[in-house]
């Protein structure tokens, strides 16, 4: 991992002890078990939908029915995961104003994402039948190659991010509970499977609308407390404008004229190489250089385009006037999130929360915990756990998609009827949570790198070639299967290897981002292209069928 990279691997994965908010006041957990009591209530309602109704069409996305609220609500629920919630508010909380950097592409890839490829992808999945993406790649290149591995991408990169999720779970019901990790991640586990499997896309979509309402109350309400708290948002700045860059200082470096207000941000320690906080690392690297700061912007921009987790969203709106209205409601939604935390972030250093180094995870609780009332302390519990479920659900059912249907229904060509249909999805659900609980049980030390890895191995495996599909008559089987497999083999061998170290700061997203496209060019250029009567369907007359189904 390339020396500026490292701070990722420093963020503790613990959340705080929220058992502490829980003595000072018990309606602290009023809305938590609110919220969990409405979670199980929607998949009941939920489930009733699949009465009567085709299976895999309800299933997987809710009968293609999605209104602009539920669309727009339910697509960010997902895109933002505990690390949004947990994980971003501990960096602003170290490192100052300098981390919006790591957010700006998140602020347009709701845009991006619904807008250049969400219609597009719909009015084909309308078109051919698709329930998944698996099914336009296959069925336009009559590949069975291409779905499989395209299926079992999806399955390893999700897998990865689950785990994130499941500990994140795991850790907050941990502290609240105060039980062991181990009882924590049983109960989440269980919970979040069992909506799941048993409501499908419908109830998953219905909590995340649910969800995204109580993430952006829960970091929108305590803005105007810790403003307050600190004075004024000036005199808080201020503040931070001199605050001590303590790395710099134990260095005996010139700490940077107010490292915290810009960019490249104050100096960090390096653990690695022989370094450590007493004795570190003589090599001298500010936290964001440059190559960082644009590697974070283009993958949280693109990497979050055609993640696994976002793509079920593109395949269940209605129609166009339901993707447009999202599309408006989306914008304003992801500013007041990351806008939010990035303000009572940057006031919380001035209230002094007594946080020692490496506890900058405990930075929103201990702010709700000195400035808010119990009932949004309350919120703000239920908050990160309503992100972390909302994800967890989506990726459950991308997984069982690929499986079920990607895998074991077109590759392997068994013919099922719908109550095998329903019982072994039911089955793979289930057992796709087992597994990932079973390998969360030993807990990696840190919760970023996953989240980041699966963002970035997603866009450098899935982008290119989903985009050929979608846009490019010369794609060809070849192509693809190229973009796949060497996007996912370039982004492995940097990070493993690092084969770049000392050379640019670039994350390995950015060498298998571009690899992956040219490999989908020549491979497609090498080969001979379609024919006609195969692209019509795609690109000919045949597409303007669609508008029949009222996606105009």
């Amino acid at each position: 991992m390339p020396d500026s990279l490292l701070l990722l691997s420093q963020v503790p994965v613990t959340t705080d002890r929220w058992y502490e908010l829980t003595q000072r006041d018990p309606a602290i957990l009023i809305p938590f078990v609110g919220y969990m009591l409405a979670v199980f209530a929607i998949a009941i309602v939920a489930h009733r939908y699949q009465r009567g109704a085709d299976f895999e069409v309800e299933y997987y996305v809710a009968g293609r029915s999605f209104g602009p609220w539920v669309l727009a609500l339910s697509w960010v629920a997902t895109l933002a995961s505990g690390g949004s919630f947990l994980g971003y508010p501990s960096l602003v909380y170290s490192y100052g104003w300098t981390i919006a950097f790591w957010v700006a592409g998140s602020m347009v890839t709701a845009v991006a994402g619904l807008g250049l490829v969400g219609k597009r992808i719909n009015r084909l999945a309308r078109q051919t039948g698709a329930l998944t993406l698996v099914d336009l790649l296959r069925d336009r290149y009559h590949s069975d190659a291409i779905g499989s591995v395209y299926a079992v991408m999806i399955v390893v990169l999700t897998t990865v991010y689950l785990m994130a999720q499941f500990i994140a779970g795991a850790v907050i019901l941990q502290s609240i509970l105060a039980t062991s990790y181990q009882m924590g991640l049983i109960l989440f586990a269980v919970s979040v499977v069992a909506y799941t499997t048993y409501g499908g896309f419908r109830a998953v979509a219905w909590t995340d609308t649910m969800q995204g309402v109580v993430m952006i109350v829960g970091v929108v309400l305590l803005v105007p407390f810790a403003i307050h708290a600190a004075g004024g948002m000036r005199e808080a700045t201020m503040k931070l404008a001199q605050r001590p860059d303590p790395t710099a200082e134990h260095r005996g470096l010139e700490t940077q004229r107010q490292a915290y207000l810009f960019g490249p941000g104050p100096e960090k320690i390096v653990k690695a190489y022989g370094g450590d906080e007493q004795n570190p690392n003589p090599l001298r690297n500010s936290y964001l250089p440059l190559s960082l700061a644009l590697s974070m912007v283009m993958l949280r921009g693109i990497g979050g385009v055609l993640m696994p987790t976002a793509v079920p969203r593109m395949l269940a709106f209605r129609d166009t006037r339901a993707l447009r209205r999202a599309l408006m409601l989306l914008a304003p939604y992801l500013l007041l999130m990351y806008g939010s935390s990035l303000i009572t972030m940057n006031c919380a250093w001035s209230l002094d929360l007594n946080l020692a180094p490496g506890e900058s995870d405990k930075a929103v609780p201990e702010m709700a915990k000195l400035v808010a009332p119990a009932w949004l302390a309350g919120v703000l519990i239920a908050a990160p756990f309503a992100a972390v479920m909302s994800t967890v659900d989506s990726a459950l059912l991308v997984v069982s998609g690929s499986v079920v249907r990607d895998l074991i229904q077109k590759t392997f060509r068994l013919r099922l009827g719908e109550k095998w249909q329903r019982g072994l999805t039911y089955f793979v659900t289930a057992t796709v949570g087992l597994l990932v609980l079973t390998l969360a049980f030993s807990k990696p030390p840190f919760l970023i790198p996953l989240v980041i890895h699966y963002t970035g191995g997603s866009a450098s495996v899935l982008f290119w070639p989903s985009l050929a599909t979608l846009y490019w008559k010369r794609a060809n089987a070849t192509g693809i299967l190229a973009g796949l497999l060497g996007g996912g083999l370039i982004y492995v061998s940097v990070v493993l290897f690092k084969p770049f170290d000392g050379l640019v700061n670039f994350h390995p997203f950015m060498y298998a981002f571009p690899a992956s496209a040219v490999l989908v060019g020549i491979g497609s250029l090498l080969m001979p292209r379609q024919k006609d009567k195969d692209l019509d369907f795609y690109f000919g007359r045949n597409e303007i069928l669609i508008e029949s189904a009222g996606t105009r």
